[in-house]
């Protein structure tokens, strides 16, 4: 491959069946707003406005609806409340309207004669384009040219531009732009009101306000290179302007779309239609050329701090890229009030909320390529801190009690209650990815200023949570750790582990501020009502909370009772293994038997990996990985991870294709619901800590590498922040290199493996 084609991600071919597929897979977005990869005009038989009820569900075995296509545009924040899914991100208006008529026939990917069809996404800068050429009925060959970017830099706009050229023949070209309110997230109508406008001139605009108050006004300008009279055709959901004009051979006509969006949540003065005049308005005294430009450049920093660069593997470096580039995307770095959902903001299955994933599988990445995101997580965790707290009130706890599915408000969304009661893992991954962020930056202050709430409510939450046995050791009972598959476990291994590190760290971190620092220490005990008594608890809870394994054990037991549980003849049971295990065993059968739907005791072991020797991490992996079904997104990395660890470089080198193959599969459809944003991480973690071999920053205040390259890898190289500074490293089959970048690169570590 050529330079610029490991930059982009290609569909070479329209094929119906992947609509939805590059739907989620070409989504584009800046943190503040994100919209699917849909066509500009839409795609046949598949309405937008379907209302049906979507029912609670597991909803990695769940059957999706619209098979064909899903548009979608999602704010952070813009959310509403559906009758049996509780809070959900709302979909909203698609602005990205424009549609073609030639002498009456629509352009229609499906029903028109389409020739030369390609598509791509180029990571480079976030740009989506599309060219083919369309042989009209009426005999007119048109080629076409999409182009589209949502700028980085100037968050609040979209820019699109569509060139066409008459290859031959003449007639009549109608151009229709759109904004669209007919749209429903998961079969619901969340909008209360909608004021379509339009004039002659040239513009358009929706002013939606959801069923919650949220407003959100939609504004676009358009531009043609030919003289056009515009019309207005608005309905009660639809803003809309139709022009025309008379092509004939070796004419060109270019039509730009122009759009601003404002909402009531942005943080900036002024009412939202105020608001997009402006940034309009600035947009074109900048002009096309300059904002682009400012949008590449942004992007190029970007990818200049992130980029991975892999030589001997063409698959695997476009793969990377396009994860970072989804978790680049997904990320609004200044604004604490939101988190990543689920799916990267690129479909609505789990309905734009913030689970584990967020800590544990996308927080290293933001820790050693933007701390400052890193930050804005975690402060996200701190801002729900008060949802947290009337979670745990509500099952009768006192503290916090962070929600299995977050939304805003931080109370628990979830509305299956397997996990929504027993995977309570969640509270105790808080604390691990707080302290994980201090290790890796240094930034000490930030548990001073928020993280000792944190630290001492879920501490309140945990001693409230734990039942003691007669021997006088505390348990954790009617638990679900990481594997999903078994929901009452008695003593997690993985769970029992982050809590005693959870309330380990506030003992730690309370006897540190008092002895350091006697002011804080004295504020925090009076914002707080931290009595002796209470510190007390927290220790001894902590020192006699039961593990169900030691260091004498060869394999480490997932749980207490783990050995109790049935053996699964996976052979006769599961038949189609490019299905789900899930889909072949009912759920009652499942949750009695010893079928693990992801990594358990192994991310225990990925995240506390100087307490297992090499002879239990191999012991484990080699009990664990066979019945493990790997039917949720976050297990193949971890295994990967473990599999390098071990030296298992065939295996490593399968689990790293099972990783690039989820969203980026053609048999599978895998982006079609949207990004499996937790595995984009997961393949960093694989690579930085698999095949680079770093070890975390939890672990280690120095950076340390023992690198495992994949066959065939003649090189890896990537830039990581650590402690402040920032470093390059390239590793080779025989040797790396560590060079410190501080205005001039200076190598202060080299070594042949």
């Amino acid at each position: 491959m050529n330079e610029e084609t490991l930059w982009c991600l290609k569909e070479n071919g329209y094929h119906a069946e992947l609509h939805k597929h590059y739907e989620g897979l070409f989504t584009q977005g800046n943190g503040y707003m994100h919209v699917r990869g849909s066509f500009e005009e839409g795609c046949s038989d598949a309405p937008q406005d379907e209302d049906y009820l979507r029912f609670p569900d597991n909803v990695t075995l769940e059957k999706p609806r619209h098979p064909k296509s899903k548009q979608g545009t999602y704010i952070p924040g813009i959310v509403g409340r559906h009758p049996l899914l509780k809070e959900e991100i709302v979909n909203l208006p698609y602005y990205l309207g424009l549609e073609f008529l030639s002498d009456g026939e629509s352009l229609d990917m499906d029903r028109c004669r389409i020739s030369g069809y390609r598509r791509w996404l180029d990571l480079r800068n976030g740009s989506l384009h599309r060219s083919f050429v369309w042989e009209t009925a009426e005999g007119m060959q048109l080629h076409y040219t999409f182009n589209r970017y949502i700028s980085i830099v100037d968050t609040h706009l979209c820019i699109q531009r569509v060139q066409i050229e008459v290859l031959s023949g003449e007639g009549r070209l109608e151009v229709k732009a759109t904004l669209r309110a007919d749209v429903r997230t998961n079969g619901m109508n969340h909008f209360a009101r909608i004021v379509p406008w339009a004039e002659s001139k040239g513009s358009l605009s929706l002013d939606t306000l959801t069923e919650e108050g949220n407003q959100i006004f939609m504004l676009s300008a358009l531009e043609v290179s030919e003289a056009m009279t515009w019309h207005t055709e608005n309905t009660q959901t639809l803003a809309a302007l139709r022009g025309d004009c008379r092509l004939q051979t070796g004419d060109r006509l270019t039509v730009s779309k122009l759009t601003s969006v404002t909402t009531d949540r942005d943080m900036e003065e002024g009412t939202a239609r105020d608001r997009a005049l402006t940034h309009l308005g600035h947009a074109r005294d900048l002009g096309w050329e300059q904002l682009y430009n400012r949008h590449a450049a942004k992007w190029k920093s970007k990818w200049q701090d992130a980029d991975i660069r892999i030589k001997g593997d063409d698959m695997a470096q476009v793969s990377v890229r396009a994860s970072l580039y989804h978790l680049i995307r997904s990320n609004a770095e200044q604004d604490a009030r939101v988190a990543i959902c689920a799916k990267g903001y690129a479909g609505e299955a789990y309905f734009g909320r913030y689970f584990w994933d967020t800590e544990i599988n996308l927080l290293p990445f933001f820790l050693h390529t933007n701390p400052q995101a890193a930050g804005n997580l975690l402060l996200f965790r701190y801002n729900t801190l008060e949802g947290a707290r009337r979670n745990a009130r509500n099952y009768g706890y006192r503290g916090a009690r962070y929600a299995w599915e977050s939304s805003l408000s931080g109370e628990e969304q979830c509305a299956n209650w397997q996990y929504a009661d027993h995977e309570i893992h969640i509270t105790a991954d808080v604390v691990y990815a707080l302290y994980h962020y201090v290790n890796a930056t240094g930034d000490d202050e930030f548990l001073e200023r928020y993280g000792i709430d944190i630290l001492v409510e879920t501490a309140r939450y945990w001693s409230d949570r734990v039942d003691w046995n007669r021997e006088g050791y505390g348990e954790l009972l009617g638990v679900m750790g990481p594997d999903e598959y078994l929901p009452f476990t008695r003593n997690n291994a993985f769970t029992n582990r982050m809590v005693k590190f959870s309330l380990e760290q506030t003992v730690a971190c309370l006897d540190s501020l008092q002895r350091n620092k006697p002011d804080s220490y004295a504020s925090a005990v009076e914002r707080l009502g931290i009595s002796p008594d209470e510190r007390e608890l927290f220790r001894h809870t902590a020192e006699k909370l039961r593990l169900p394994y030691d260091s004498r054990m060869e394999i480490v037991p997932q749980s207490d009772d783990f050995a109790h549980y049935a053996d699964v003849e996976f052979e006769s049971l599961w038949t189609d293994r490019s299905r789900p295990f899930g889909h072949f065993i009912s759920q009652e059968r499942n949750y009695r038997s010893k079928a693990l739907k992801q990594a358990d005791v192994l991310e225990l072991m990925l995240l506390f990996p100087q307490e297992f020797s090499q002879e239990q991490m191999k012991a484990s992996y080699a009990y664990y990985e066979p019945i493990t079904t790997h039917d949720s997104s976050l297990s193949a990395a971890v295994h990967g991870i473990v599999a390098s660890w071990l030296n298992q470089k065939e295996e490593a080198g399968d689990f790293l294709r099972r990783v690039m193959a989820i969203d980026l599969s053609l048999e599978k459809k895998g982006a079609a619901e949207g990004i499996h944003i937790a595995n984009c991480g997961g393949l960093w973690q694989l690579i930085v800590y698999g095949f680079a071999g770093l070890t975390s920053a939890m672990w280690s205040e120095t950076l340390h590498l023992q690198p495992r390259l994949p066959e065939g890898w003649e090189e890896l190289s990537f830039q990581i922040v650590w402690r402040g500074e920032r470093y390059r490293v390239t590793v080779n089959p025989g040797a790396y290199e560590v060079h410190k970048l501080d205005g001039r690169e200076k190598a202060i570590a080299s070594k042949t493996i």
